[in-house]
């Protein structure tokens, strides 16, 4: 091989190489990303954690459009989420019914502590691990920080 055809064959290599991994499912996800910044922006602002459960609907999309290789991240980070939801629901508890964090008053131990070991799990290693790779993917991928 001549210098110049190595040089085509190389520069060839490192245009298709930066094209992986920035194809049209990932150019979407980000798309509904940059348009959903405002969404997280507000969970960050929210220390409880509760916005969280405000915007289900939308993390759901936003799971939806992710490439592939997130669908086991979003899934874990989801499961816990939504899990933490239905314990809510379960014992007839509103996001908005908590103060400064705390469940409202009047729930009986049990319901206490299903709800605190379901909040728990948001924190649980698997979850922590999950949103760290949604987080990773967002910032390498789609130069966003989402603060998840």
């Amino acid at each position: 091989m001549t210098g110049r055809t190595l040089a085509t064959a190389a520069l060839t290599v490192v245009l298709v190489s930066g094209l992986v991994g920035c194809g049209d499912q990932d150019q979407a996800y980000c798309s509904a990303l940059e348009s959903d910044q405002e969404l997280f922006a507000q969970m960050q602002d929210d220390t409880s954690g509760l916005g969280l459960l405000e915007h289900r609907t939308t993390l759901h999309r936003l799971a939806d459009r992710a490439p592939d290789d997130l669908t086991d991240e979003w899934q874990t980070f989801l499961g816990a989420i939504d899990a933490f939801a239905r314990t809510l629901e379960d014992n007839g508890v509103e996001p908005g019914d908590f103060v400064d964090g705390q469940p409202p008053a009047g729930l009986s131990d049990a319901a206490r502590t299903r709800i605190a070991d379901a909040a728990s799990e948001l924190s649980s290693a698997d979850v922590v691990e999950a949103a760290t790779g949604i987080e990773q993917q967002a910032k390498d991928v789609c130069k966003l920080q989402l603060g998840l």
